[in-house]
């Protein structure tokens, strides 16, 4: 009795040790058919179990964490103005700045820079193929264009009421929120004309997929329809505290990532309801992603900005890089490289290793 009872200690002790993990003593001792057992084997058990936990909570105590993956911060450039958004269009970096202008950079070489033919203050921009689209604010009333990332040609422009501050495309249009009054309107991008409006309170964020479209407002984010019909509505998130145009919502062919600014989590929700929180630290800011990789910025500490990249899959952070004193506006993966826009101006290439 003795062996086997050593034998089964250690048999659970080996499994314990490769799993890293606590298991009821019900799933541990299952397969074992534990009704057989006379008291004696009962006993043994017992004390294997105790030393399960004993290894286990050791192992835990004594083990760091993995440090995420590296990576690299390997250039700044200056740009200058007052960059307020950016995206990723006919393999250029393309960036709306608030003093007046559209620039498409050269990601071989960023100070290969031509200007788009675009008016007013930029606030937003969202990209549809080789084209862009482009909120801008000219008092007394703000504009949607389509730019060509190609050329640099304006393709459309339309006036638009309110005061304009985030676009977004899917889900059937362009989708343009009102940051003052409130309101979500749909165009056609054929005929850039107004398919579809809805009033809804001041956004902090809109974004969409080929179905949906997500407006943030506050704590709570509304999924609706083509149509603009409410389809579900989620509460209780962190709000978005940044600047305007920042990109705190971030929807992919399944559901949506929110950026929660204070907790320092992002949200994942799907068919109206939150189904994975991810830690990211400090104050988080603006997000993107490609595939399964989530980008996130976050601010440890005052004049503090980090990258973060997260395993959306795994649900976990697997790296991190400082990238200096000055608030991202916006994140853009190109290639095997991810760009960085700050509102002071500035252009960070981060190498993803």
């Amino acid at each position: 009795m003795s062996d086997y009872v050593s034998e089964l200690r250690r048999d659970l002790v080996e499994a314990a040790a490769r799993q890293q993990q606590l298991g009821s003593a019900a799933r541990l001792t299952r397969p074992l058919r534990p009704r057989a057992w006379s008291p004696a084997t009962a006993l043994g058990v017992a004390a294997a179990l105790v030393a399960v936990v004993v290894l286990v909570a050791g192992l835990r105590a004594v083990s760091p964490p993995r440090p995420p993956a590296t990576l690299k911060l390997e250039a700044t450039y200056t740009i200058g103005g007052q960059p307020r958004d950016a995206v990723a269009a006919a393999g250029a970096l393309v960036i709306a700045d608030l003093g007046g202008s559209v620039v498409r950079v050269s990601p071989a070489d960023p100070r290969e820079r031509n200007q788009l033919a675009a008016a007013g203050a930029p606030q937003s921009i969202a990209a549809d193929g080789d084209s862009v689209w482009v909120v801008s604010n000219e008092a007394p009333r703000s504009f949607l264009e389509q730019l060509d990332a190609r050329t640099g040609q304006r393709l459309a422009r339309v006036a638009i009421d309110g005061y304009a501050s985030y676009v977004a495309v899917g889900a059937g249009g362009v989708w343009v929120a009102d940051l003052h009054e409130g309101g979500l309107t749909r165009f056609d991008p054929r005929t850039s004309k107004p398919t579809t409006s809805v009033p809804t309170a001041p956004p902090d964020g809109i974004a969409a997929n080929d179905r949906w479209v997500w407006v943030r407002a506050g704590a709570t984010l509304t999924q609706r329809d083509a149509d603009g019909r409410v389809l579900s509505r989620v509460g209780g998130l962190s709000p978005a505290f940044g600047d305007e145009s920042q990109k705190t919502v971030l929807a992919d062919a399944e559901g949506v990532w929110v950026v929660g600014s204070s907790d320092g989590l992002l949200y994942r929700i799907e068919r109206g309801r939150v189904t994975k929180q991810i830690t990211v630290g400090g104050t988080a800011g603006t997000i993107a992603g490609r595939g399964s990789t989530l980008w996130v910025t976050t601010s440890p500490g005052v004049d503090r900005y980090e990258l973060v990249r997260v395993d959306a899959d795994e649900g976990k952070v697997t790296g991190r890089v400082a990238i200096g004193r000055f608030a991202p506006q916006a994140i853009v993966p190109i290639g095997d490289d991810v760009w960085v826009v700050t509102g002071a101006g500035t252009l960070m290439r981060v190498a993803t290793g």
